[in-house]
């Protein structure tokens, strides 16, 4: 496989990747529609108020990343997602959900639900996969009540201590993700609070650039789509993308997530309206 340039040097290696290849059929796309449904459907089972709040992150967490992850299968091959996640009429502001009757929008369970009601722990962003490098990396499993606080401090490590989290600008100044500027509600005194966040992960040189920075610019930005081969490759031979395989797969994933460490039983969250 011959990988293309990237002209983003110092992020074009960065983040985790997704085969999303493996999902350009209709069967394969169905896959991951049918585990939206699923999680869409959920909260009628059981009230929000039965969920521990750590449960109600995970699964509000898992639907928004799948939701996500369907879409981008949808628009694949796609290479820069720029448009597609920052304009007004992006994907995330269409209200493309039903959850206990309402139609609601990813940027309604981003801004709505996620950072008003779990917004006290900043780490929260960090479990927002939106398809891009600049974003923070989407986990190889699902969220799960037992063990979201911990997944989302991995991320937030990961992602800070990344060349697309935080860089050394010219000088004293430092630069960090355009992805903290989209998440601003969760530092009031923006440059004051977001160096204390950062100094709470921050390794090494990346650590002492923060504590010796002046100012802060959220400027660094990745839009290319986090797929395995940057949709541009050439490439031979195949791989198991069975679409009844991967669905099994995924069930498995998610069950455990809204079943098994999720609350032993519990199979979803209502949202409480």
């Amino acid at each position: 496989t011959r990988f293309k340039s990237n002209r983003k040097l110092y992020t074009a290696l960065e983040a985790n990747r997704f085969y999303f290849e493996a999902f350009k059929d209709e069967k394969s796309k169905q896959v991951l529609t049918k585990i939206r449904q699923s999680l869409e459907q959920v909260p009628s089972e059981i009230l929000l108020s039965e969920l521990s709040e750590k449960e109600q992150l995970a699964y509000w967490l898992n639907l928004y990343n799948v939701t996500v992850l369907e879409q981008l299968t949808l628009m694949y091959p796609i290479k820069l997602l720029k448009n597609a996640i920052d304009d007004d009429d992006s994907f995330l502001n269409i209200k493309l959900l039903t959850v206990a009757g309402h139609k609601i929008s990813l940027n309604y369970i981003h801004h709505n639900i996620l950072l008003k009601k779990f917004g006290k722990n900043k780490d929260v962003m960090y479990g927002l996969y939106q398809g891009n490098i600049g974003s923070p990396n989407i986990r190889k499993e699902a969220y799960t009540g037992e063990n979201v606080l911990k997944q989302l401090e991995a991320n937030a490590s990961e992602f800070i201590n990344s060349n697309r989290g935080v860089f050394h600008g010219r000088k004293d100044k430092l630069r960090v993700s355009l992805f903290y500027k989209q998440n601003k509600e969760l530092f009031p005194n923006f440059e004051n609070d977001l160096t204390k966040h950062l100094l709470y992960y921050a390794n090494g040189s990346i650590r002492r650039n923060i504590e010796n920075a002046s100012s802060i610019k959220a400027n660094i930005e990745d839009w290319t789509i986090t797929d395995v081969y940057g949709t541009s490759r050439t490439y031979g031979g195949g791989i198991n993308s069975n679409s009844a395989a991967m669905l099994d797969s995924a069930n498995s994933t998610v069950n455990a997530a809204i079943g098994g460490d999720a609350g032993k039983g519990v199979q979803a969250a209502n949202m409480g309206f």
